[in-house]
C-alpha cells in the first residue's frame, strides 16, 4: 500500500479548508480517511496507471489543492504513520520510496510524536511545564501519559525516532509498559490499524415535482410508479433493502404531509411500495391537492433465505405485507395482526401485534405423545380446546342453591339444556384500579344434556351470565 497525506495549514481563499481537501483528493482515490482534524490520508496504491508513478501524482494533487486555495503539505509513503511524521516535519511535497522509509525518519525529531497522538505540544513546553526548577517530574490532571514518556526520552538521551526505533521493544516494554512498544512503533512507520476509508450516506430517495396538483389515489399511483422504481433499482445495486418507508407529500397550502410505514420485512420490491403507500393514504388521505411528491426509504441488509426441503413452503414477504395493509385498510389497523397473550390474571386478555409471517409454529414435542395400549402405536396427547366467543355470548341461567342447573343461550344455534356435570366455580378479579377495565367473574364448566361442553361466566359486577366458550 502507498499512502499519502495531506496536511493543511491555511486556506487563504475558503472558510473550510476540510470540505476543500475531501473533494480534491476524491478526485484521485475513493479509498480516503481523516487522520487528523486537518489531515487526510489517500490510498494511491494501483493509481499509477492513471496518474504515472507516486511522485507525479503529488505533484498533481498539490497543483490541484493550489487551485482550489488550500497550502498544503504533502508526503507520500509506504505507510500512513511515515506519511504523517514527514508532512509534519517537512514542508512541500515528500517522496519517499518504501525501502527508504527508515531512513528518513530516523533523523526526525522525537517531538512529532505528539503530533500524531492530537497534541501538538512541542517536548520543550512539557519539560519546562512538568519538570519546573527543581529538574523533577510532577504529574498534573489533564496531561496523557505519552507526555510522561517523552519526558523519559529526553531523559535518556533520546532526540530522534531513529534512537527510539532503535532500542530493543522487549526492554522498553518491560520499563514504560504497553505504551513504549506503541510510541517505538510509531516511531518506525509502522501504521497501528488498516485504513477505513470514508463512506458517504447514501440516500434512497426520490422526488417529483407536479406541475399541476393532483387530488385522489388514481392519478397518485402513477407518480408512486415512476418514484419506487429508482428507488428499487438503486437499492438492488447496492444489495441493500427497505426497512421503513417515508411518503412526504407537498401540498398546496404549502405544508407537509408525511406518513410512516414500517415494513414487517426488508423488501425491495416497487409494485409492493406502491400498494403499500396507497393503502395508507386510503386510510389516511392528505387535507388539500398535492404539488410534490418524495418517497424516502431506511436502507437494511437485504435478506437471503434459503428453503428447506422439509418444511412447507411460506408466502414472499411481499404478498402477506399487501394482505394485511389491505385488510387494515378495510378493518382498521387495531384489528390485523397477531394475537399475543399479556401478562396479566385477566383469561381473555390479550394484544395484536405487527404480523410478519416469520412466527414458527407450535410443534409438541416427542415427549408429549402417548402410546396407545390397542395398537402399540405412538399418537398424539389431545387436549380439549377451549374456543372463547368474542364478545361472550349473553345467557340465561337457572340457579338453584347458588350452582346453575339450565343454560338457555340468547343466540340462535347455540346449544342449551339442562346441567349434568359441573365444575367450579373459579373466581377471578382485577384491574379494580380503573373502573372501566375491572372485572370479577364466576366460571363454570358445565355439560350439558345434549352433549355439549361449554364454560359459563358470571359477572359479578353487573350480575349477568354469559357463555364463554366451549369445548371442542
Amino acid at each position: 500500500m502507498i499512502a499519502c497525506v495531506l496536511l493543511v495549514r491555511w486556506a487563504d481563499t475558503i472558510a473550510t479548508p476540510t470540505t476543500a481537501l475531501l473533494e480534491v483528493a476524491q478526485r484521485f482515490s475513493p479509498r480516503v480517511a481523516w487522520v487528523e482534524p486537518h489531515a487526510l490520508a489517500i490510498d494511491l496504491h494501483g493509481l499509477e496507471r492513471l496518474f504515472g508513478e507516486p511522485r507525479a501524482i503529488g505533484e498533481q494533487l498539490r497543483r490541484a489543492l493550489a487551485k482550489a486555495g488550500l497550502e498544503t503539505h504533502v508526503a507520500v509513503a509506504s505507510t500512513r504513520t511515515a506519511a504523517r511524521l514527514l508532512a509534519h516535519a517537512r514542508a512541500g511535497l515528500t517522496v519517499v520510496a518504501p525501502g527508504a522509509v527508515a531512513e528518513a525518519l530516523a533523523a526526525l525529531p522525537i517531538a512529532l510524536l505528539p503530533c500524531l497522538l492530537g497534541d501538538e505540544t512541542p517536548v520543550q513546553e512539557l519539560v519546562k511545564e512538568l519538570v519546573g526548577k527543581n529538574a523533577k517530574p510532577r504529574r498534573r490532571r489533564g496531561h496523557a501519559p505519552v507526555s510522561d514518556l517523552l519526558l523519559v526520552f529526553r531523559r535518556w538521551g533520546l532526540r530522534t525516532l531513529g534512537e527510539l526505533a532503535a532500542l530493543p521493544a522487549p526492554d522498553l516494554a518491560a520499563r514504560l509498559g504497553a505504551q513504549g512498544p506503541r510510541l517505538q512503533a510509531l516511531a518506525r512507520g509502522e501504521d497501528p490499524a488498516p485504513l477505513v476509508p470514508l463512506v458517504e450516506d447514501e440516500r434512497f430517495e426520490a422526488t417529483l415535482a407536479l406541475e399541476w396538483p393532483i387530488e385522489g389515489l388514481e392519478p397518485l399511483s402513477f407518480v408512486l410508479s415512476r418514484l419506487c422504481e429508482p428507488v428499487c433499482q438503486h437499492l438492488e445495486r447496492r444489495g441493500r433493502a427497505a426497512s421503513i418507508l417515508h411518503v412526504e407529500l407537498k401540498l398546496v397550502t404549502r405544508t407537509i404531509w408525511a406518513r410512516r410505514l414500517e415494513l414487517p420485512a426488508p423488501m425491495k420490491d416497487p409494485r409492493t411500495f406502491r400498494t403499500l403507500v396507497l393503502l395508507d393514504l386510503e386510510s389516511n388521505p392528505p387535507p388539500a391537492a398535492i404539488d410534490a411528491v418524495t418517497l424516502r426509504v431506511d436502507p437494511t441488509p437485504a435478506r437471503t433465505l434459503q428453503h428447506s426441503l422439509l418444511e412447507r413452503a411460506r408466502p414472499q414477504p411481499e404478498q402477506v405485507s399487501t394482505l394485511v395493509a389491505r385488510l387494515s385498510a378495510l378493518m382498521g389497523g387495531r384489528r390485523v395482526g397477531r394475537p399475543v397473550l399479556v401478562d396479566s390474571h385477566r383469561p381473555d386478555a390479550f394484544t395484536m401485534e405487527t404480523f410478519t409471517g416469520d412466527d414458527q409454529p407450535d410443534v409438541r414435542s416427542p415427549e408429549s405423545a402417548v402410546r396407545s395400549p390397542q395398537s402399540g402405536v405412538r399418537s398424539p396427547n389431545l387436549v380439549p380446546a377451549l374456543r372463547r366467543y368474542r364478545p361472550p355470548v349473553p345467557a340465561r341461567v337457572r340457579v338453584v342453591d347458588g350452582r346453575p342447573v339450565q343454560v338457555r343461550a340468547t343466540r340462535a344455534g347455540m346449544a342449551g339444556g339442562a346441567i349434568e356435570m359441573m365444575a367450579g366455580p373459579w373466581r377471578c378479579s382485577g384491574e379494580w384500579w380503573a373502573c372501566d377495565a375491572a372485572w370479577d367473574h364466576d366460571e363454570w364448566d358445565v355439560a350439558l344434556s345434549g352433549g355439549t361442553i361449554c364454560r359459563l361466566s358470571r359477572d359479578r359486577l353487573k350480575d349477568r351470565w354469559f357463555v364463554a366458550g366451549v369445548y371442542d
